[in-house]
């Protein structure tokens, strides 16, 4: 099985694009996408563009390797990263 690509904005601040209605994915402003784990749909459908958002890696999770914290709720989701094909 192949190494999936790290997503190369980890440890950035970002700022939330768009939030899809049912919470399911999350856009950031550099492009990027992220696939919510289902339960923090609850949580993650609260959150809106312009949020300023914190990511970090999610080693407990390899199916959602990442949480994405949103500084404005203080709350934070896993989630995978939806790459671009190459």
């Amino acid at each position: 099985m192949a190494k999936m690509a790290k997503y190369p904005g980890l440890k950035q601040g970002h700022v939330i694009r768009s939030v899809e209605k049912d919470g399911s994915i999350v856009c950031l402003e550099d492009g990027a996408c992220f696939k919510v784990y289902s339960g923090f749909y609850p949580l993650s459908s609260l959150w809106e563009a312009g949020h300023k958002l914190f990511m970090k890696d999610n080693p407990r999770n390899p199916e959602h390797p990442y949480k994405l914290i949103n500084v404005h709720f203080n709350k934070q989701v896993e989630a995978s990263w939806i790459e671009e094909a190459s």
